[in-house]
């Protein structure tokens, strides 16, 4: 069995990733009105009918694309550089999140940024001095831009949709499963903190779709 359907079947397992129970008690919880009403997709339009020429070879082989191990991520319209920790899930099988409100992390056992599929990326909003890297993820409007990169190339993304979702209704198949094409999504903690459970209660999620140059 391949390492990709591994994953696939340990994602009902991990249902608790999209938790990220890193998220820290704020001083002040500005986060929950900065992320009320936020929300937008991208009206996708009427597929075009074009006739395909007839491949040359096997067409698997051109569907098949690699993926880049990120080492930065970069989102211009909100200013935001980082750099991407590569970190998997913790013993009690919530996602792993940076022990640090600077940088984001990779969900290095999911798919790699540029291959088909979406590749995850996470950060804090804030934590309990004030706010984090992903702070002004709210503020992304439809088209805008997020940059990966590795030591070698820059991947280009542009982001389609924004929702934040309650806890307790994330799709994790639908965060972290296979897309036919390359997909970025970033995601933090929104919604009003929760004292008892020691998160907020819902989570703002942004995909992005890769830019073919």
């Amino acid at each position: 069995m391949s390492g990709k359907n591994v994953f696939n079947n340990k994602l009902w397992v991990l249902l608790a990733i999209i938790l990220l129970a890193g998220c820290q008690q704020p001083v002040e919880d500005e986060v929950s009105v900065r992320s009320e009403n936020v929300g937008f997709k991208l009206d996708e339009p009427a597929a075009a009918n074009i006739q395909q020429p007839v491949p040359t070879e096997n067409p698997i082989n051109g569907l098949k694309r690699s993926g880049i191990q990120p080492t930065s991520l970069k989102i211009p319209a909100i200013s935001l550089e980082a750099q991407v920790q590569h970190l998997g899930s913790t013993e009690n099988g919530e996602m792993a999140v940076p022990d640090n409100i600077e940088d984001v992390s990779w969900f290095s056992p999911g798919y790699e940024p540029g291959e088909n599929g979406r590749a995850v990326i996470a950060g804090h909003v804030d934590g309990v001095e004030g706010p984090a890297i992903f702070w002004d993820l709210s503020k992304l409007q439809l088209g805008d831009e997020v940059m990966v990169q590795d030591q070698d190339s820059t991947l280009k993304f542009k982001v389609h949709t924004m929702e934040s979702v309650p806890l307790d209704l994330a799709d994790v198949t639908k965060v972290f499963g296979y897309t036919s094409s390359p997909e970025l999504v970033l995601i933090t903690c929104s919604g009003t903190y929760d004292f008892e459970r020691g998160t907020r209660e819902e989570r703002l999620i942004v995909y992005a779709s890769l830019i073919e140059e």
